[in-house]
């Protein structure tokens, strides 16, 4: 089986953090320079139904720069469509309103918090999206991707991601704030995140509206990359 090997470039006068494992979700991130998006469950829904595709899209967040051969053809294209998702996502009308909810309490910080509430309402509302069970689609998912070689620091993160349960939490308010402390914790300026759930409640119904109103174009794009 062909091994993967990821290379770390530094750019001078920006600070690396380095990465340490936690009990906390996302807490093995490496978040070097820029806000890394961190909505996983909704990547892995969008993905192709093969183990290379589900990778792919998975490992989106923790692979950066180009992909030239670093990876085999499916995984490659994978990571590519998590991108172009991204795109799709940040160019989006509906996110930009729902990030400006979360802008006067976070500020800059509301595209990492928009994230991790995406997946929440996914989880909440999953029936509204697929037939299949999220348990059991998740179930399915994670034993197409056992036993494959995982992309850079995806190979950590998965086993703990998929044993402890992270993306079933997301369905759950004490999920998300567990999840927000983990990202506070490993941002350098630490900020803390964790009041921001206080609009899960505050301000469910516009979020749930604007985030409603999004996806189903998110998931056309995503169908017409898998076309």
């Amino acid at each position: 089986m062909k091994r993967f090997t990821t290379k770390t470039q530094s750019t001078k006068g920006t600070k690396t953090e380095t990465s340490v494992l936690s009990s906390s979700p996302f807490a093995s991130l490496c978040l070097c320079g820029e806000l890394v998006p961190l909505n996983y469950l909704a990547h892995l829904f969008l993905a192709g139904d093969s183990a290379e595709s589900l990778i792919g899209n998975l490992a989106g967040d923790f692979v950066k720069g180009p992909l030239h051969d670093r990876f085999p053809p499916a995984i490659a294209a994978g990571i590519t469509m998590h991108r172009r998702i991204d795109a799709f996502t940040d160019a989006h009308p509906e996110v930009a309103a729902f990030r400006h909810v979360l802008i006067p309490e976070i500020g800059h910080y509301a595209r990492v918090v928009a994230d991790v509430f995406f997946d929440h309402f996914l989880a909440c509302d999953w029936a509204r999206y697929s037939d299949e069970p999220l348990d059991a689609f998740l179930s399915r998912a994670f034993t197409l991707m056992d036993g494959h070689e995982l992309p850079g620091r995806l190979a950590q993160v998965y086993p703990r991601m998929r044993d402890e349960h992270w993306l079933l939490s997301y369905a759950r308010i004490d999920g998300i704030r567990m999840a927000l402390r983990g990202i506070s914790w490993r941002l350098s300026r630490h900020p803390d995140l964790q009041p921001s759930v206080g609009h899960l409640i505050a301000s469910r119904d516009t979020l749930d509206y604007h985030f409603s109103a999004f996806f189903p174009d998110v998931q056309r794009f995503a169908r017409s990359l898998r076309a």
